[in-house]
């Protein structure tokens, strides 16, 4: 500013004064556009910049809200694994017992089998004598081992399955046998409990 004062003072001659007005005014109405241009940039930049910022805050609402479903899903994810877990170990133990229970039927099949041979080679030796002695009975022929009321029901009702005259293998002479032997070694166990 100081040069242009200086300028003006040492101008001699008014077409010099005209020739600085006019370059003056020239200047004045390119800094005066440059002025609006500036504050249509600054107007369009601070308009970009809250776009941006909405822009910026939906991002993160949406990112926000994308990392509570992943941990939702985790969540489900971990929740189905572990039950999946409780579920094939009780699956294994089921297995396990399916397993014991299927060893003790064939045992008790085979034990049950042993006792229909060894009562059909007591029945043939015996075979002219309808009549077994009461002392046999208290023996345990058909339930040799009994010595609880319970024990002795058990054996009574899988003796009746076999022996029972509808089954194949089923005899009403045995299981005549059988019962009296049953009601004899229950009165025996009733007594002394």
């Amino acid at each position: 500013m100081d040069n242009f004062i200086s300028i003006l003072r040492d101008s001699n001659s008014p077409k010099e004064l005209e020739d600085l007005k006019v370059q003056l005014f020239r200047e004045n109405v390119r800094i005066k556009t440059d002025k609006a241009d500036l504050e249509d940039l600054r107007d369009a930049i601070a308009k970009e910049k809250s776009e941006l910022e909405e822009l910026k805050a939906e991002l993160e609402k949406s990112r926000v809200q994308f990392d509570k479903e992943v941990e939702e899903i985790n969540k489900s994810i971990e929740g189905s694994r572990k039950k999946l877990e409780n579920d094939l170990i009780f699956l294994n133990k089921k297995q396990a017992v399916l397993e014991s229970g299927f060893k003790q039927l064939d045992t008790d099949r085979q034990r049950l089998n042993r006792e229909k041979e060894e009562f059909a080679n007591f029945k043939e030796k015996n075979s002219q004598i309808r009549r077994v002695p009461t002392l046999e009975y208290r023996q345990g022929i058909f339930f040799k081992g009994i010595t609880t009321e319970k024990g002795l029901k058990k054996r009574y009702k899988d003796l009746i399955k076999v022996f029972h005259p509808d089954n194949v293998s089923g005899d009403t002479y045995t299981l005549q046998n059988i019962n009296r032997e049953y009601e004899t070694l229950l009165h025996d166990l009733q007594i002394k409990a």
